[in-house]
């Protein structure tokens, strides 16, 4: 008998098979094709795991017809210096901004991790393009070491903790934690952190899951993960600066496996 965390596992990996041909995918067709996917499973999903494009719709034009009211208002209250009616428009404002920045999370956070999600790498670093990168900077690609092993042996569940601990781990870097896939990770640093500065922060976070050993009842295991850099600057292509970090996370990670 299946548990509900593996019917989910499974409905995620039929998901990613029947979208796998398509070159975009807009969050309503992935969560249409999810919600069938459970249904046809007798799986009643909870309302704060459902997001329809109708949701977000309905969301969205609220606060511009807001945000046009409050634009409207403070013309006319600018003019005539009214400051009565530009307080109103500010707590009014302040009101819609603390909606869409609750907007922003259903939309941009990784539900586990609570780190950023691949679709606000693809809105907020990347150009309007989709395929050219917005700033300067660093990118750094995190896999983990034999995550797999750790899910079969101790279970997802386990396997679950360990991404969120990583995920804190990474954060403490400064840079910006987004969960690229299952168990990889980018990080993604201004141009204002040098590679120097950030292969210490890298290797400091490194030498830390050294020392610390995960406990599962009676039996306990470490973790370690491999990492590549690749700086980028603005305009530069999105898939050359991927490949070159996943290159360089991959020399390292061969590294790791030749000393052991």
């Amino acid at each position: 008998m299946k548990n509900l965390q593996e019917e989910h596992i499974e409905i995620t990996n039929e998901v990613k098979q029947a979208i796998q041909h398509l070159k975009i995918v807009f969050p309503a067709h992935y969560g249409k094709l999810y919600y069938e996917a459970a249904h046809t499973r007798d799986i009643e999903l909870k309302p704060d795991e459902l997001l329809t494009r109708e949701m977000l719709d309905e969301k969205i034009v609220r606060h511009i017809i807001t945000l046009a009211d409050c634009a409207d208002q403070a013309i006319i209250a600018i003019e005539n210096k009214n400051q009565a009616i530009l307080n109103t428009i500010l707590l009014e404002t302040k009101k819609l901004q603390e909606e869409i920045q609750e907007l922003q999370k259903v939309v941009y956070e990784d539900s586990l991790t609570k780190s950023y999600n691949r679709k606000w790498f693809d809105d907020t670093i990347l150009d309007h393009d989709k395929l050219s990168l917005r700033d300067n900077g660093t990118i750094v690609m995190v896999d983990l070491n034999k995550f797999k092993e750790i899910n079969d042996k101790f279970g997802h569940i386990v396997g679950d903790q360990v991404l969120i601990h990583v995920t804190a781990k990474l954060k403490e870097s400064k840079g910006r934690v987004v969960r690229y896939g299952g168990d990889e990770f980018i990080v993604i640093f201004d141009a204002h952190s040098t590679s120097l500065e950030i292969k210490e922060k890298m290797e400091t976070i490194l030498h830390y899951f050294e020392k610390v050993h995960f406990k599962f009842e009676k039996e306990s295991f470490k973790i370690s993960f491999a990492y590549g850099l690749a700086p980028f600057t603005r305009g530069a292509d999105i898939l050359h600066v991927v490949e070159s970090a996943d290159k360089s996370m991959y020399k390292h990670k061969h590294s790791q496996y030749s000393a052991n």
